[in-house]
C-alpha cells in the first residue's frame, strides 16, 4: 500500500477513535460532530482514491472494498451541501456546455435546487454525480467499478454490460491465455477475436496544431 494512502487511513481512524474515546469517558468533545464528520469523509475519500488499483482476486477482497466505499457514502448523506461544498470545492471549469459535460455551472444550478443546510440524505449518489470535483470523480469511479466486479462475481452482468445492453449494444469480455494473448470474448456466439496490441518499439506522441496522437 501507498505511503500516501495509509496516512490517510491511519488519520481517519485516529479521527474516529479519539471521539469514541471522549464519547466513553464522558469528557466534552474537543471538535464538534460537524468537524469530526468533514475531516473523516475527507480522509475515507482521499484514502480510497490514493489506495493502488488492483485487481480483485476473491468475493472477499470486492465486499471489503465495498463495505469501505459505502461507508464513506453514508457519512456524506449525513452531511449538509454546504459542509461538503467547504471540503470539496467546485472544480473551476467553466466550458461544460462546449463538452457536454458538468462544469462550475451545472453544478451551482444543481445546488440552487436543494436545501444547503439539510442533510444529504439517500439522494447522495445523484448529488454527487452532478458535483464537479476530481476526489469525487475519482471516488464515483472506483465505487462503480467494485460495484460491477462484485456483479461479475454474482454472475451478473457489469454495469457498463447491462446498460450497453439496455441500449442495444453488442458487449465483449478480455480474457488472456496461459501464454498471454489477449483476446475478446463474444460471450453470445462463443467468437473470440485477437487483440493487436501496439509494439514495445513505438511510442505515442502528441502531433502538432490540433493536438493529434501519432505513432512514431
Amino acid at each position: 500500500m501507498k505511503a500516501e494512502a495509509l496516512l490517510y487511513l491511519k488519520a481517519a481512524e485516529r479521527t474516529i477513535a479519539s471521539f469514541l474515546s471522549e464519547q466513553k469517558m464522558d469528557k466534552p468533545a474537543g471538535q464538534s460532530i460537524e468537524e469530526i464528520l468533514k475531516k473523516t469523509v475527507f480522509y475515507l475519500i482521499r484514502y480510497i482514491n490514493t489506495k493502488p488499483k488492483t485487481d480483485f482476486t476473491t468475493m472477499e477482497d470486492v465486499e471489503a472494498a465495498l463495505s469501505l466505499q459505502t461507508l464513506a457514502l453514508q457519512f456524506i448523506a449525513q452531511m449538509t451541501p454546504k459542509q461538503f461544498l467547504n471540503i470539496f470545492p467546485i472544480r473551476k471549469f467553466y466550458k461544460g456546455s462546449k463538452y457536454s459535460t458538468k462544469d462550475y455551472y451545472t453544478t451551482k444550478k444543481m445546488l440552487s435546487k436543494v436545501d444547503m443546510n439539510s442533510p444529504i440524505g439517500d439522494k447522495v449518489i445523484d448529488f454527487l454525480w452532478d458535483y464537479a470535483n476530481d476526489d469525487i470523480e475519482e471516488f464515483l469511479v472506483r465505487y462503480m467499478v467494485t460495484v460491477s466486479k462484485l456483479r461479475r462475481f454474482e454472475g451478473k452482468p457489469s454495469l457498463a454490460e447491462e446498460m450497453a445492453k439496455e441500449l442495444g449494444l453488442k458487449t465483449y469480455r478480455l480474457y488472456q491465455s496461459s501464454n498471454g494473448k489477449k483476446f475478446l470474448l463474444d460471450e453470445e456466439t462463443g467468437r473470440t477475436i485477437r487483440v493487436k496490441e501496439r509494439p514495445k518499439h513505438l511510442k505515442l506522441i502528441k502531433g502538432r496544431g490540433r493536438g493529434e496522437s501519432k505513432i512514431l
